[in-house]
């Protein structure tokens, strides 16, 4: 291959690569994919914006998607909207900085992550201030109060008489939050029956930092805007898959109330499957939106042009596309077949840029096949009682759910992106394009095989 075909394959390859973009210092490759009312009848973050803008005192919103979807992206469009507008200072916080995230996490430890988060967003943003706002971050708040609520963690290394300084402690404990699991359950169990006053102080906090900040900013109507970004990719492992997902459901369902923060605006991002798993979860929160797939195709199996066009122009501002595929029948086989999971769409444009580089441009069909198949390999192999219930998904484009006992293995299909959410309005559901047919072909040999048929 020659060396100019073997640097555009390197380039486009590195222009693929997974990370939150901001729609203005990413401009180049940006594309704002809810400008086009034909592929998004809605703006999930508009949306969220106008609840922030219009809501008098503080809100609580619930943000969904999956991870791949530029979730990530939105919040940072969402981020910049409240910012030029005015009137709003925003502070985005990484919670895969805070919490591990694959253990079960409960109100407690969430709360002390939140405000500490909070807190060393303000104690290194030059914006509002820094140090100046605060005096102490949340951590050496949070030593204070299990010292004053004589909250015993002398078992875990972590005791007064153990720890020079207020600081120093609370440094291990952000530490140990998120990296030592035996710390955590110890915290979790000495901090139930304090909880209520756990999340006074939290709550107070925020509200002496949102004071601090008006009286900076020397504007008594400044609307402080928490995100909270990753909590969606809490997730657990083969072993506590289950404990995790409940514990999730607990959060955000059974303590609504504590994540309802007094004078702050705050965005929480959460896994698609929570409003499966907790119906009318969203009704406890100031609104909720989802991040759906973008559509390739609408319900009744019809390519959705609108959308296909949206992606090409994705993939066009990342690369060449022409020169590695050919035509708009190479492109448009794998828009269709990665659903418009534009992570998968990734993945398999990459497939594909791997496999080129020892042959010529543009890529054969065989290349292309080749990617596919790789790319779907990953969701594979399928367990035939999984197939059957996602051929029934495959027909009827909803959510088939047979009893709250299965809640668990739907959440499943949607965590592990079997299932893909898209939106006319109404939402609705698809079986991933790349295994639809693979789940086809299963159920047709079982029902062959034991003469049953495909609801059985």
């Amino acid at each position: 291959m020659a060396a100019a075909d073997s640097e555009f394959l390197k380039s486009f390859y590195q222009a693929l690569s997974d990370r939150p973009l901001d729609p203005v210092d990413d401009q180049r490759v940006y594309v704002p994919l809810y400008e086009d009312r034909n592929s998004a009848p809605t703006d999930p973050v508009d949306e969220l914006q106008a609840t922030i803008e219009w809501s008098a005192v503080d809100s609580a919103q619930l943000f969904s998607g999956f991870r791949g979807t530029g979730k990530s992206t939105e919040l940072r469009r969402l981020k910049r909207g409240l910012e030029k507008k005015g009137g709003c200072l925003v502070v985005l916080c990484d919670m895969k900085d805070y919490l591990n995230m694959t253990t079960a996490v409960d109100v407690s430890d969430f709360l002390l992550a939140a405000a500490g988060a909070f807190g060393e967003a303000m104690a290194r943003d030059a914006t509002p201030g820094g140090d100046k706002v605060l005096h102490e971050g949340y951590w050496t708040r949070c030593w204070a109060f299990l010292t004053r609520t004589r909250v015993d963690l002398s078992e875990v290394g972590l005791g007064v008489k153990g720890v020079g300084s207020g600081v120093e402690a609370g440094a291990q404990i952000k530490l140990n939050l998120k990296n030592d699991p035996t710390f955590r359950q110890v915290l979790q169990d000495r901090l139930k029956g304090h909880l209520g006053a756990l999340v006074k102080d939290v709550h107070e906090f925020f509200g002496e930092c949102i004071v601090a900040l008006r009286r900076k900013h020397k504007n008594e109507e400044l609307r402080v805007v928490l995100l909270l970004d990753s909590v969606e990719q809490i997730r657990g492992t083969s072993i506590n898959a289950t404990e995790v997902a409940a514990a999730l459901e607990t959060l955000f369902e059974g303590h609504a109330d504590k994540l309802r923060i007094p004078s702050l605006h705050v965005v929480y991002t959460v896994p698609p499957w929570l409003k499966i798993k907790a119906p009318g979860v969203a009704g406890l929160y100031s609104n909720a939106q989802t991040i759906p797939c973008v559509k390739v195709r609408h319900q009744n199996g019809q390519q959705c042009n609108a959308g296909l066009k949206s992606l090409e122009q994705i993939v066009e501002k990342r690369g060449d596309w022409k020169r590695l595929l050919g035509d708009q029948e190479a492109l448009d086989e794998l828009l269709l077949a990665s659903g418009g999971y534009l992570r998968d769409l990734f993945r398999l444009l990459q497939t594909v840029l791997r496999l080129s580089r020892h042959d010529g441009l543009p890529a054969q069909p065989r290349i292309l096949e080749l990617a596919l198949a790789e790319v779907r390999n990953s969701y594979l192999p399928i367990a035939n009682d999984d197939a059957r219930w996602l051929q029934r998904i495959h027909t009827t484009k909803g959510a088939e759910l047979d009893g709250q006992g299965r809640l668990h293995d739907l959440a499943r299909f949607f965590d592990t992106h079997l299932v893909l959410t898209y939106r006319n309005g109404a939402e609705w559901v698809a079986v991933h394009p790349l295994v639809a047919e693979h789940v086809e072909k299963q159920v047709a040999t079982l029902v062959a095989r034991e003469g049953g048929d495909v609801a059985s």
